[in-house]
């Protein structure tokens, strides 16, 4: 970068972060009750939470429990430890001033909206080699346009999710110059960039094997230093798997087979593409395409069969065999629901529209430079993401990084079009009206489309925070009880009380969630009293007519405890509670005699 450039780039920078931040600081205001209320967006975020205070209390590295979940057994998590450290990290300057659990929670709710800056400021750098220091900058800016991306990345959410965003961002700039550059240093760093995204978790898989597979195509396409190329990205991703996985797991635990957090399955895998790339790199100099082809098939046969022999849960759905009454509990985790009709695929991905067409455009057009391999990288996560955000809409995050550098190349090419065709006074207003059709259309359109539709049924709200300060008072101070309640109360229960919860809503805790189900969801009394005194349950809250409580009325019969709790029915063990009458409205408090 030329030194008369500099001030200009920082300035844009500045542009770049004041409009994000702008962003978050209208979306706060307008949603105003985090803070006031002292809250979190969602149970991950309360999980968190009680992890990192967790961690900051006993110092257990390499522990993952939640001790009052799952009670009387306990839970653990699936998480890792980077999200934890930076959580901890930024609280450390507050810990003086506001204590442990109050830096703990401002760093909580603050550190999402941060990562989605550095989010931002990194795409603009991963973005200037291919669509240039304007489209980059605008890139950055589009993020905070993004429905799939603010929805994760407002205050409240502390949870890792604006941390995979940052980390694929520093990957794609990576990948984006070694593609062109064929460079040692950078394809290396590009392997190294993946395996710190799969520390934090195992969805950066994903765009791990888009990647491989782009750089896969160079090599296979014939072009030169393709073997080399591939070499250097798989000697960074199995040396930094091997790396993460010290330090995650130590070395008691660095061969310990798991799916759903970095393990030895992940080194394993990334140590077969290495070979794999370390035995034809130099005989392939000498090969066409089908012999090409014919080694990365057979090489990818054999690779399958050993992983499938030695770790045979790879190719295992992770939620087969899993009960349907779990399946239930997890439905109602927004996250996981699916773009379920048109207005909320223009709300969350309606960019595509204008994405996906000028990417296939570019990507055509630059076939024949040294972009192409860059613009299929886009082109390909793009679509990858899209198909997955129909189904789960939490990688609507993920697309929404990949529309924000198509609309910005295209937004460039608008602008210049436009530059051409209109001038003063038509060209501000038609390049605005662009701008906005671009940037936020498809939004407007879908929100317009749902409030057309007219309010529904407003969902009766559980104020679990105000519980929670009841929970604290003077009559349940002898000691801490085991509450059943809905899956989605635990983890603030657990973070606002000294109480036990059986369900959090996390896989890991199946066996909770599914003992929440069977006591108030069905079963019959006696093996409801069985489930009581095995767990040794003191206290049953239910919040009727939520949809945090519903999963408990699917199934079953008319005859469950919570059919019964609701028509004042109580079995001979159980009583409720006179709750005070802003809680009354809302919940319904039952005592196990005796507890």
């Amino acid at each position: 970068m030329k030194n008369e450039d500099a001030p200009r780039t920082v300035w844009s920078l500045i542009w770049v972060a004041a409009f994000v931040a702008l962003a978050h600081v209208a979306w706060g205001i307008a949603e105003g009750t985090i803070i006031a209320e002292r809250a979190f967006a969602d149970g991950d975020s309360y999980t968190r939470q009680l992890r990192a205070l967790r961690l900051w209390e006993t110092g257990g590295w390499f522990d993952s429990s939640l001790p009052r979940a799952n009670a009387p057994f306990g839970a653990s998590v699936h998480w890792t430890r980077p999200f934890d450290v930076l959580l901890i990290g930024l609280a450390l300057p507050l810990i003086p001033v506001l204590g442990v659990t109050g830096a703990v929670y401002w760093a909580g709710v603050l550190i999402s909206p941060l990562l989605h800056l550095g989010t931002a400021l990194t795409l603009v750098w991963a973005g200037r080699p291919l669509i240039g220091r304007t489209g980059a900058c605008i890139a950055g800016a589009l993020t905070a346009a993004q429905f799939g991306i603010l929805g994760l990345a407002t205050v409240g959410h502390s949870d890792h999710h604006m941390l995979f965003a940052l980390l694929t961002v520093w990957a794609l700039g990576l990948f984006i110059r070694c593609l062109a550059e064929r460079s040692r240093g950078l394809s290396l760093a590009a392997g190294a960039a993946l395996a710190l995204g799969l520390w934090v978790g195992p969805e950066v898989l994903v765009f791990t094997g888009i990647c491989l597979f782009v750089a896969g195509l160079v090599w296979l396409s014939g072009e030169e230093g393709g073997a080399d190329l591939n070499v250097w990205i798989a000697a960074g991703l199995a040396a930094g798997l091997a790396l993460v996985l010290l330090a995650e797991r130590g070395i008691a635990g660095y061969f310990d087979v798991e799916y759903d957090r970095v393990s030895i399955v992940h080194v394993t895998g990334a140590a077969l593409v290495l070979t794999f790339w370390a035995a034809v790199r130099a005989p392939s100099r000498s090969w066409g395409g089908p012999a090409r082809f014919a080694a990365a098939a057979s090489a990818a046969a054999v690779a399958g069969a050993v992983v499938g022999l030695l770790l045979p849960g790879v190719f295992v759905n992770p939620l087969a065999g899993v009960d349907p009454a779990l399946l239930a509990i997890l439905d109602q985790v927004a996250e996981y629901a699916p773009i379920g009709d048109v207005p909320h695929f223009l709300i969350y991905v309606g960019g595509a529209l204008f994405a996906v067409p000028w990417t296939l455009r570019r990507l055509q057009g630059d076939w024949r430079g040294t972009a192409r391999w860059a613009w299929l990288l886009v082109a390909a996560a793009l679509i990858v993401y899209l198909s997955l955000a129909l189904n789960w809409v939490r990688w609507s995050l993920y697309a929404g990084l990949f529309l924000s550098v198509a609309l910005a190349d295209l937004m460039v090419r608008v602008d210049q079009g436009v530059t051409r065709r209109f001038g003063p006074p038509w060209r501000l207003p038609v390049l605005a009206l662009a701008i906005v059709v671009l940037a936020v259309g498809p939004l407007a359109v879908g929100a317009a489309a749902i409030l057309g539709e007219g309010s529904k049924a407003a969902e009766r709200p559980c104020p679990v925070n105000n519980m929670a300060r009841y929970l604290n008072g003077p009559e349940w101070s002898g000691g801490a009880r085991t509450i059943v309640a809905s899956a989605n109360f635990g983890p603030e229960l657990l973070y606002r009380t000294p109480h036990r919860v059986v369900a959090t809503v996390n896989h890991r805790n199946g066996a909770g969630m599914l003992d929440g189900y069977r006591i108030l969801g069905g079963g019959g009394e006696a093996a409801v009293v069985a489930l009581i005194r095995d767990r040794d349950i003191g206290l049953i809250l239910l919040c009727p007519g939520s949809d945090d409580d519903a999963y408990f009325l699917k199934g079953g019969d008319g005859n469950s405890l919570y059919r019964r709790l609701e028509t004042g029915d109580l079995p001979a063990w159980l009583g409720e509670v006179a709750l005070p009458a802003n809680l009354g409205r809302h919940f319904r408090l039952f005592r196990v005699a005796g507890r």
